[in-house]
């Protein structure tokens, strides 16, 4: 079992040549990270490209993953925003869809005839 998190997250994928050309449509952030290590001004580009990969891999670049190092792999995904906006049809808006966002400290809640519109930031 392998488990992707922003400690490994170099080593595993950003430093393995096999991982770009499987995951091409995740590129420029390679590509971002890349340029940042050539120059150590852009340590926080760098960081920043660390975060957007983690969070950008779904589960179809997971599976591609899996069968490039034949185990199983899991993603510790952080959420480094500040603020995330959700978007609900009133008819499926219910308190489960608000669980998991406990960082989030501040909320605004608007709607119109058919959506519930959710703002939380920290």
């Amino acid at each position: 079992m392998i488990k992707i998190n922003l400690r490994n997250i170099e080593e595993l994928l950003f430093k393995n040549n096999q991982i770009k050309s499987i995951l091409p449509e995740l590129r420029h952030l390679f590509d971002q990270w890349l340029l940042s290590c050539r120059f150590p001004a852009l340590d926080t580009m760098r960081k920043q490209a660390l975060f957007d990969l983690l969070n950008s891999l779904e589960g179809i670049h997971i599976e591609k993953l899996a069968k490039l190092f034949n185990d199983i792999v899991f993603v510790d995904k952080l959420d480094n925003r500040l603020v995330k906006n959700l978007i609900f049809s009133i008819d499926e808006f219910s308190n489960e869809k608000l669980t998991g966002f406990d960082s989030y400290v501040n909320m605004s809640i608007s709607r119109n005839a058919n959506q519930c519109y959710i703002t939380l930031w920290r």
